[in-house]
């Protein structure tokens, strides 16, 4: 089984792009995704690439910056140079699924609802159990 798990920030925005395959035009989205190692300092970039309605999802939400959880393939492709001779390795995760990792900003509305005021709730609540009720 080949499936890697990573959770990071994004290094830079995402770029995107549309590709003939042959099942017609796809789009792609290419990014570097920077993780930090476990009990250290150090981070390392991977390059993230998501296909179809994963690059749609990044297009429309991913930003620098922004943190993400993402499961994938991790791929590692041979370069051969053919005036040297010389193999460098390039690796990158394919992405299967991603979600973010943090809530947005206090100053967005993550979705649509501000929390009710206490006298804008539109009947009465008598004042003993006004008392008794803990998430009040």
């Amino acid at each position: 089984m080949n499936m890697i798990v990573l959770m990071g920030r994004l290094a830079r925005s995402p770029d995107i792009r549309q590709i003939s395959t042959q099942k017609g035009e796809t789009k792609v989205a290419r990014f570097p995704l920077v993780v930090k190692r476990n009990r250290t300092n150090k981070a390392f970039a991977v390059m993230i690439t998501a296909y179809g309605s994963n690059a749609d999802f990044v297009e429309k939400y991913l930003e620098q910056g922004t943190k993400i959880t993402l499961s994938g393939e991790l791929v590692i492709s041979q370069i051969k140079d053919e005036q040297t001779g010389t193999a460098s390795y390039f690796t990158e995760v394919i992405v299967d699924n991603m979600e973010f990792a943090e809530a947005k900003t206090k100053k967005e509305e993550s979705d649509g609802f501000k929390p009710v005021g206490k006298r804008q709730i539109p009947f009465n609540i008598p004042e003993e159990l006004e008392k008794e009720m803990p998430f009040r």
